[in-house]
Formats: C-alpha cells, structure tokens, sequence
C-alpha cells in the first residue's frame, strides 16, 4: 500500500486499530459463547488443563482481530487509492453492457450468475421432487424418498450439462476474441501522459 502523507497514515492506522477492536469483540463473544456451550452441554471440555482452556478463549479474539484489521486495511486502501480506475472500469463494464443485444446480455448474465442459478435451481428440484414423488401414497416413505431422489439427480445432471455448455460457449467466445486485457497497458499509458505533460 502506498501511503503519502502522515495524515493517512493516521487515518490508516485508525482504520487497522478499529477493525482489530471490533475483532476482538466479535472473538470475545465466540468464547464466550463457547464456554456457555460447554457449561451447557460440553461438560468434558470445561475439565480440559489450563493452557488449552486458554488457548480456547484466545484463539477466536486473535483471530477475529487479525482478519477484521486486514479486512479494514484493505477497504481504506480500496476507498484511498482506487477510486479513479475503479469509476473508470465501471464505466467501460456500463459502455460494453450496452452495447450489447440483449440475447447477448440474457447470456452474459447467466454466464456470470451461473453458479447462483445453478445452486437456486437445485435446491427448488430438491424441494418440487420431493412434493412430485409425495403425491404418491401407495409408496412407502422410502420409496417416495428414493423417486425424489432419482427426479432430483436428473434435475442436476441437466444442470450439470448446461453450466458444462455455457462455459464452453464463454471459451469459445473468449477464443474467437482474443483481446488483451488492457488493464495494465491503460496504467502504462496514463503513466507515460502523465511523464510527457511534465
């Protein structure tokens, strides 16, 4: 991370210290969560020795604390420094989305959620096989469990074909238009405009 003056690197610093603190509560009520857990119903682990009692209730504060202060240091980051390129981006994504046809933007969309699809469609074959194979009452509780089973497997192995299919569509189309990403060359460029305007 580049930082340039000393006011932010306060600013960092304050960013880092406050996520570090908002860690260490968070860690704080998962051990304490974890010893009334284990006060409840996990008697065995209150017997533990003292060290691994300790260990028990550091770990998550510690750990907590750590991945919060990183996680700050990286938002102030984003928010400092990258605003102008990440505007920039945005508007090139805006530019490209609308030019597209709109089958090409139905398809853009499913190709770039296709995992969130995929996952919601499975899950409602899991719920409507079930509710098909239900209807029946001439079948044991086994038997309709294993028909929903078996509607639901072919429910998925379709899904499977399909996001096999659009990733295929989305190399060929990445192949038949092999174009740098630019990313890099435009910061080379703005760079050398920048040297030449001094």
């Amino acid at each position: 991370m580049k930082v340039i003056t000393e006011e932010e690197k306060n600013a960092e610093n304050k960013a880092v210290l406050l996520g570090s603190v908002k860690g260490l509560a968070i860690g704080a009520m998962c051990s304490l969560g974890i010893y009334a857990a284990a006060k409840a119903r996990f008697r065995p682990l209150l017997r533990m020795s003292a060290s691994a009692k300790s260990a028990t209730f550091v770990t998550p504060p510690l750990f907590f604390a750590l991945v919060d202060a990183e996680k700050e240091n990286n938002k102030f980051d984003k928010e400092m420094y990258s605003h102008d390129e990440e505007e920039r981006e945005k508007k090139v994504q805006r530019n490209v989305w609308n030019s597209m046809s709109t089958k090409e933007q139905i398809r853009s969309t499913l190709s770039s959620e296709k995992y969130k699809i995929i996952t919601g469609v499975w899950a409602l074959s899991l719920w409507g096989s079930w509710k098909l194979a239900n209807r029946d009452q001439l079948l044991s509780k086994a038997q309709r469990f294993y028909n929903a089973r078996m509607y639901a497997q072919f429910v998925t192995i379709l899904l499977l074909l399909g996001s096999i299919g659009l990733s295929m569509k989305d190399e060929q189309k990445h192949r038949n238009t092999i174009r740098r990403d630019d990313y890099f060359s435009r910061i080379l460029s703005a760079a050398k405009s920048r040297e030449a305007a001094l």
